[in-house]
């Protein structure tokens, strides 16, 4: 589950509470747009909806989806390395209309995976423009909802997302950034063939950064 941090600006009605006030001392950054990546990452990012794997149906998220990701906020583990308040249904909100946001500004976003033999929703995975250390980078991201933990959703989602940015050619390196202490996350990030090349601070919170390079051939 590579973490996610709320930080960047987005369109929709900022969530009151601990995290989300609104106040001078939120962090905020540039908000990227195309021409801030143009260089290095072929945009916009074509869509993965529809985008399918052996178990898994990759969808767009929609606001619909707060019930059903309730669960991810209601952990404690689960959102142990993101900025949000266990049970906050407002950081259930912002975490979704971010992807919303994000799809609007660059075509990245997260989508929510479903199994296909059952349409049970199992975690989010996707592509993420990001900006790191003043360099842009596309991002493989995921969550996966605790009841769905242990079963291989979360490569097999990452591993398409690869495999889907490569074949288009969207990106000449994929990386996910991931939390010093997240071994799970880091796990899936070295079955999706990454290597850990370095740790920074992203949104004022310590990452490592994992890189997959495209082959030349």
């Amino acid at each position: 589950m590579a973490i996610w941090f709320p930080g960047l600006p987005f369109a929709g009605p900022r969530p009151s509470g601990p995290q989300h006030n609104g106040s001078s001392d939120w962090p905020l950054y540039p908000r990227p747009t195309l021409t801030t990546f143009a260089p290095m990452i072929k945009l916009p990012i074509p869509s993965m909806h529809g985008h399918t794997t052996e178990r898994l149906n990759f969808r767009l998220i929609t606001l619909d989806d707060v019930d059903l990701w309730m669960p991810y906020i209601n952990s404690a583990e689960a959102i142990r390395f993101m900025a949000f308040t266990q049970g906050s249904r407002a950081d259930c909100i912002f975490m979704l209309q971010r992807s919303l946001d994000r799809y609007a500004e660059s075509g990245s976003g997260l989508n929510m995976l479903e199994l296909k033999a059952t349409g049970e929703a199992v975690g989010q995975c996707g592509l993420l423009t990001q900006l790191v250390d003043g360099a842009m980078e596309l991002e493989i991201g995921y969550h996966m909802l605790p009841a769905h933990w242990h079963q291989g959703y979360a490569t097999e989602a990452a591993i398409a997302c690869k495999h889907f940015a490569f074949e288009r050619k969207l990106a000449p390196s994929l990386i996910s950034l991931i939390d010093p202490e997240n071994f799970a996350s880091q796990r899936v990030a070295l079955r999706n063939g990454m290597v850990a090349e370095r740790t920074t601070l992203h949104r004022d919170r310590p990452a490592v950064v994992h890189r997959i390079t495209i082959d030349p051939t």
